[in-house]
Formats: structure tokens, C-alpha cells, sequence
């Protein structure tokens, strides 16, 4: 994602990408409530929760479908302008980014592109006076109150975001290389770009671009500054998306159906409640007061073992679209030493580590982890975890091999005895030298319970190798700083670290420019390579799938054989609902239910 967005988060160093489908990993828990927003009270009945924002239903009608869900935070703005450019905590995408149409959402089955106004896929063309792509819209999206949603919308966005000089996720979804935007017909509209448009202008960019209602903004949005305009009330903008924010206080966020939203029925209503942590958000969904809940970091084990033996709360876990990775600090030895860091990707055992996790977590050999089918490829990545499987004495003979050809030496050398196990070295040099002690850094376990036996595997690993290795546990804020922030002579203390990167939107893996490129913006291992980079090019001049695909896995086979990071697991995210009220049409999908925002198109009403 872009290099713009780069935040911390709680548990990991986060890699924030706001997606208008889903997928933004960012936070703001300030919990400020701006005074324009309308206050709502929670809902007094069973049934028809909330139902006072709606139509009373007649004697016939049927009960509305109300969707309590439980959150930490209400909205901080209720205006999508500002959302989008300026404040794109987690809690504002889940609440606002259903509320907003774009060419194409996400499929959270696959993490890919799905039509949603675009009638069809097109590709850009050329012809003598440029490159651009013709799209016809689908015609049976309309806003909230009813007007119809039209490519003159599209326009009206794309050239407020130009005059107003808009940032954020603003300016990636409409980047530069888009030249102009024009309506040929209310359903026909045209894009004109600078060049041949790469994936991430094309559709990945402009295609996930929210649209906003002329017929709501434009006189409001003439002669202001974007801070006027994300300064103002967003209580009489209309939905083009399947919900619409109605009302939200510091404690109750509501929406309604969007009835011109086209699609499969959804809730009629949603309620987000707030609680203060997620112990309370586990009291809640237990005692019936809500039907899931929505929290980046998932829930914590020994959180869900209070709802043993409450049978309509259903857990589930999948994969979060993150990892977790020990860090080198290239610019000291023998972090520096390629030997050393294979040695270690050697000798961890990262698939025994995961089980020892209590189901928390997968091991990880690439980015791209099995759970998005759109970029992984299982030839690649089974290659990629071969070169540090295998038998525990062929992987200790390598590392010695190499290790030794780096001028280490032992009195006694590291062996593997008969029960399989490592024994210990003694007396290691390396160039005739003792090595100093090393430190690995983490947060303690209220973050991640996986991390501290993690951390205290691979110090017994060095351990083994001779080196005099201490675990330093300590809080999150403390190992970001002296992992990412340099002196004045540009150094970083540290030797070793373990944290954790969000990755953003899965439809476009953009987190390796910030990560290893040189002079990235969240490089802090001081990682330099020129195949990384030359692959990486390729991965951004992209114009079709294939060929990102195939810069991808070259940048990760390069990234397996440097080694500037270690990759550890995948974590997975624990969700809770009450399988007696809610069913979901999507079981298993990267992210949860939290990466589809409360999987608010595939939710139905319990059988």
C-alpha cells in the first residue's frame, strides 16, 4: 500500500490500506465524537431493534432484519470526504466504507475484483490521441433518496478531488496518471489516462475509487479548501452503497438499507454498538445483547475461553491478512553476515513453533500466504519453504557449511544427538573474535501470546550456535522506536527484533516498495538489493495480472535467499457470533468476518 499511510497499531507495526470494500487496518481510538453527528439510543426491543430509523411495518410486513454488531470505537466523522481523506481510523471504514459505490468491490472469497457499478471488465485501449478505457455502468444503483447513481457522479468526484487538491486515500484512488475523467451518456463514462495505465491506476486505483452524489455536493464544494469540506456535516449526504449512516453518538452508530442498492437482501438496520474492551464485547454477544463483533486484532484465546459451553456463540478463526517476522539490523554484525541469518531461517522450526501456538497461528515462508488465491502460487512457495525444510541434521550441516565459510569457528561445534535434538556449541569465534551478546526485542504477550516462545525458540537456536542471546520484552511503543527510529548519524539500536506488518488490501500486494526497497519508507534493516529492486520495477509497470504475479514471486524468492526479515506465522483472527441469530454465506475468507466489515453483503437471518 501506499508508502503515505505507513501507522502503528496495538500488537503489529501496521501497513494501512483503505479499501472502500473492506480491509482498512488503521486506528484512531481517540474516541472524539464530532458535535454534528446525531445522537441515537439503543434499541429497546428484541425484534425491531432500531427500528424507530425506519418504516413501521405493517400488521403483513415482516419483522426488519436488524444486525447488532459490537465494536470499540463509533465513527469520528460522518463525513465521507473526511473518512476517506483525512481520518481512516478501522472503526470510521467499518461503519462509512459500506455506504459508498465504486467500479468494483472485493470479492472476500477471493480477495480479488468484482463488478459492482461497471457493467463489465473492459482494458484500456489506445488510439492516436492516447490511452483510456470506456465503461458502461450498471443501471440499477441509486442513492439513498432515490436518485440515480450516474457516471456524471464519477466526474463530479474525480475533478472535486483534483480542484480541492485532495489527499489521501483520494490521491491514490485517483492518481496522477489519470488525465481526465468524461460522461458520454448518464451510463457510459470515459477514462483518459497520461500512459499506458499499470494495475495500480487500472483497475486497482480508479477501480476501487468511491463516488460521491453531485447532486448533494457540487454547489457546497465550490471556492472551499479540502479542510472546509472535510470540516463539514456529512448528515445530508446520501448512500450509494447498501447502508446509510442515519445516526451515531459516542456509544451507538445505526444504518439502514440503502433500498437502491441492487444485490442479494442484507440487515435492514445495523446497529454498532460500542464497548469499552473486548472482554465487554464477549459479555455482549454471550448474554445476547449483540450478534458479532468487529475488531481489527480478532479476539484474544484466553478472552474466548469464557464462552466455553455457550452454544450459540459460534468462534471462528481465519487468517489474518498480516505476518509476523524476526527483523535484522543489517548494519551490524553478524546481523550483517548472510551466513548468520540462514543459519537461523535453518535451524528454526517454524512448522513445530506454529502447532506449539495453540492454533493461533500458520508458519509463513512468504508474504503471499495459501489464503489469497489470487496471488499465491503453491510451486513457488513450496519451493521457497524448501530451502530451509528438511531433516534436522541435513539443516544443521548446512548452516555449519556456511557459517564456517564466514569464519566462524567452535571448540566443540553445535551437533544433533539421538534423539533429534540440538546440542549446544562451545567456544565460538568469528574471525579469531567471541561475538558480543545479542538482544531480540519484542512486546510483551497481552499483544500476542505466540511471540514471547517465538522469541525465547530463537535465542535457544543462537543459543545452540554460541551466541550469548537475551530476550528483551518489552512495551510495543519502546520496540518500535529503537527499531525504526535512526540517530543523526542514521544508526538504529538494535540487533534483532519480532513484530508484526497488516498488509493491506489483498486484491494488490504494494507492501514491498516501503518494506525492502532502497530508501523505502519503512526499510529499517538497512536491506539493499538490485534484483529485489529491477523485480519490483516489474511488479509496478504491471499491466496485466500474469505479469505482476510473476514479478511478485520473483521479489519473494529474492527476499527468502537475503533474508532482511525472517518470516514466523501467519496469525489468525478469532471472531465470535451467535449462530442462533446471524448466518454468514462466507465461512472462510482471509481476514474474517472483520475484513468484510461484519460481512455485511453475505449476512442473513439464522434458519
Amino acid at each position: 500500500m501506499r508508502e503515505r499511510t505507513l501507522r502503528t497499531i496495538g500488537a503489529s507495526v501496521v501497513l494501512v490500506g483503505v479499501a472502500i470494500a473492506a480491509w482498512a487496518q488503521s486506528v484512531d481510538d481517540s474516541g472524539a465524537m464530532p458535535a454534528e453527528l446525531v445522537a441515537a439510543e439503543p434499541s429497546t426491543s428484541e425484534a425491531g431493534a432500531g427500528s424507530r430509523l425506519a418504516a413501521a411495518p405493517s400488521a403483513s410486513a415482516p419483522e426488519p432484519f436488524v444486525y447488532r454488531v459490537g465494536v470499540l470505537s463509533s465513527v469520528t466523522t460522518d463525513n465521507f470526504w473526511s473518512y476517506y481523506g483525512a481520518e481512516p481510523s478501522v472503526w470510521n471504514s467499518y461503519i462509512l466504507g459500506p455506504t459508498k459505490p465504486a467500479l468494483y468491490s472485493l470479492d472476500p472469497a477471493t480477495g480479488g475484483l468484482q463488478p459492482e457499478l461497471i457493467r463489465s471488465d473492459n482494458d484500456p485501449t489506445w488510439n492516436e490521441d492516447g490511452w483510456r478505457v470506456r465503461i458502461d455502468l450498471a443501471e440499477g444503483f441509486k442513492w439513498s433518496d432515490g436518485r440515480p447513481i450516474t457516471a456524471h457522479d464519477f466526474v463530479y468526484t474525480f475533478e472535486t478531488v483534483r480542484a480541492l487538491g485532495l489527499g489521501g486515500s483520494w490521491a491514490d484512488a485517483y492518481p496522477a496518471a489519470i488525465e481526465s475523467v468524461h460522461a458520454e451518456g448518464d451510463y457510459q463514462l470515459r477514462i483518459e489516462f497520461t500512459e499506458r495505465p499499470n494495475l495500480r491506476v487500472w483497475p486497482h486505483g480508479v477501480g476501487l475509487a468511491p463516488v460521491m452524489a453531485r447532486h448533494v455536493w457540487s454547489e457546497v464544494t465550490v471556492d472551499i479548501t479540502s479542510s472546509e469540506l472535510y470540516g463539514m456535516s456529512g448528515s445530508d449526504d446520501v448512500s450509494g452503497g447498501p447502508l446509510h449512516l442515519v445516526a451515531a453518538s459516542a456509544s451507538l452508530a445505526v444504518s439502514n438499507a440503502n433500498p437502491g442498492y441492487p444485490g442479494p437482501g442484507g440487515p435492514d438496520i445495523v446497529e454498532y454498538h460500542v464497548y469499552p474492551d473486548d472482554q465487554a464485547l464477549v459479555t455482549a454477544v454471550s448474554a445476547g445483547e449483540i450478534d458479532s463483533v468487529l475488531t481489527p486484532q480478532g479476539i484474544a484465546p484466553d478472552t474466548i475461553a469464557r464462552l466455553e459451553g455457550n452454544d450459540p456463540v459460534t468462534v471462528v478463526a481465519n487468517q489474518a491478512h498480516g505476518i509476523r517476522y524476526l527483523g535484522f539490523n543489517l548494519q551490524r554484525a553478524p546481523m550483517s553476515d548472510h551466513a548468520f541469518r540462514s543459519a537461523v531461517a535453518l535451524l528454526i522450526d517454524r512448522q513445530a513453533l506454529a502447532g506449539d501456538a495453540g492454533g493461533a497461528a500458520s508458519p509463513a515462508w512468504t508474504f503471499v500466504s495459501n489464503a489469497n488465491t489470487r496471488w499465491f502460487d503453491p510451486v513457488q512457495a513450496e519451493a521457497t519453504e524448501a530451502l530451509y525444510d528438511g531433516e534436522i541434521s541435513t539443516r544443521l550441516a548446512s548452516a555449519l557449511d556456511g557459517l564456517r565459510a564466514a569464519g566462524y569457528e567452535w571448540a566443540v561445534e553445535p551437533s544433533v544427538d539421538a534423539a533429534g535434538s540440538l546440542v549446544a556449541g562451545a567456544g565460538l569465534t568469528i574471525d579469531g573474535q567471541t561475538p558480543q551478546p545479542l538482544t531480540i526485542l519484542t512486546p510483551g504477550d497481552e499483544y500476542d501470546p505466540a511471540r514471547p516462545r517465538y522469541v525465547e525458540n530463537i535465542a535457544e537456536v543462537l543459543r545452540v550456535l554460541g551466541f550469548d542471546t537475551r530476550p528483551v520484552a518489552t512495551d510495543f511503543d519502546s520496540v518500535v522506536d529503537l527499531a525504526f527510529e535512526a540517530d543523526d548519524a542514521g544508526n538504529r539500536h538494535y540487533d534483532m527484533y519480532l513484530l508484526g506488518w497488516t498488509l493491506g488490501s489483498p486484491d494488490l500486494p504494494e507492501f514491498y516498495r516501503p518494506f525492502f526497497a532502497s530508501g523505502g519508507a519503512m526499510n529499517n534493516t538497512g536491506y539493499s538489493s538490485s534484483a529485489f529492486d529491477r523485480a519490483l520495477a516489474r511488479f509496478e509497470s504491471a499491466y496485466t495480472l500474469d505479469e505482476a504475479r510473476d514479478a511478485v514471486w520473483a521479489m519473494e524468492q529474492t527476499l527468502a535467499t537475503d533474508l532482511p526479515y525472517l518470516l514466523l506465522y501467519n496469525s489468525q483472527l478469532t471472531e465470535v457470533y451467535r449462530s442462533d441469530r446471524v448466518s454468514f454465506g462466507v465461512n472462510e475468507s482471509l481476514g474474517g468476518i472483520q475484513g468484510r466489515l461484519g460481512g455485511i453483503g453475505d449476512v442473513q437471518p439464522a434458519d
